[in-house]
């Protein structure tokens, strides 16, 4: 089929196949220019790798390994020596780095009241995007809230199972978003509609009264008084 196409072509219009045919020989002799580039600089990078590998063959080859002339540590011993290493390198840092650090600490000041919300999280090590890592619990003291009468009860009633009558504690958690700062950002914002809506005068739910019939009470016996050592 080629050969039926270039011979009308050549019957057709003679100049412009010898032309094409005149180009296509010179890309073909710069591809063949490239391919013995391209196959000189494969044989020097294989040379050269192959030099490297006999180095490193050598370095484990039995034959080649040098006489043992009882003039070093076994591996065990090695390893005694690197730890103690590490042990020195943190006694270092303890007695010339900490000591530097003394001018940047900052004298303790507890929070204040309006500071009520607690949040906790965990956080794994050597591990990463666990779902674990990503819930936050958010504990808060109801009496810091600054809700008193109805709006306590319609409070306590939207809470549900979520308080603690014995502690006075709310505990909420959250754990649907990608990242934790998403999950505490939610918290935040449950909580605030919670205390939005308590404070709405349009029904405060004052006919139903509280269940807290979750809650088990569970005693704690304290140390007697009477065990411990007398003062002297």
């Amino acid at each position: 089929m080629r050969s039926i196409v270039a011979t009308r072509i050549r019957m057709a219009q003679p100049t412009q196949l010898v032309r094409g045919m005149h180009a296509s020989a010179i890309q073909l002799a710069g591809r063949k220019k490239n391919m013995a580039n391209f196959k000189a600089a494969a044989i020097k990078n294989r040379k050269e790798h192959s030099e490297i590998y006999d180095d490193q063959d050598s370095m484990f080859d039995i034959d080649d390994m040098e006489t043992w002339e009882y003039n070093d540590h076994h591996t065990y011993g090695h390893l005694l020596l690197e730890s103690i290493r590490d042990v020195r390198k943190y006694a270092r840092l303890v007695k010339f780095e900490l000591p530097t650090l003394a001018e940047h600490a900052k004298p303790f000041r507890p929070p204040p009241a309006s500071h009520c919300l607690r949040f906790e999280r965990s956080f794994t090590l050597g591990d990463r995007d666990l779902a674990d890592d990503r819930k936050v619990v958010l504990r808060v003291t109801v009496s810091q809230l600054g809700l008193k009468g109805p709006e306590l009860h319609k409070f306590l009633l939207l809470a549900g199972v979520r308080y603690n009558p014995e502690t006075d504690e709310l505990k909420m958690s959250e754990g649907r978003e990608a990242t934790s700062l998403l999950n505490k950002k939610r918290l935040a914002d449950t909580l605030s509609a919670l205390v939005a809506e308590s404070k709405k005068k349009d029904d405060m739910f004052a006919d139903v009264p509280l269940d807290f019939a979750h809650h088990t009470h569970k005693p704690r016996a304290s140390f007697p008084a009477e065990w411990l050592p007398k003062a002297k």
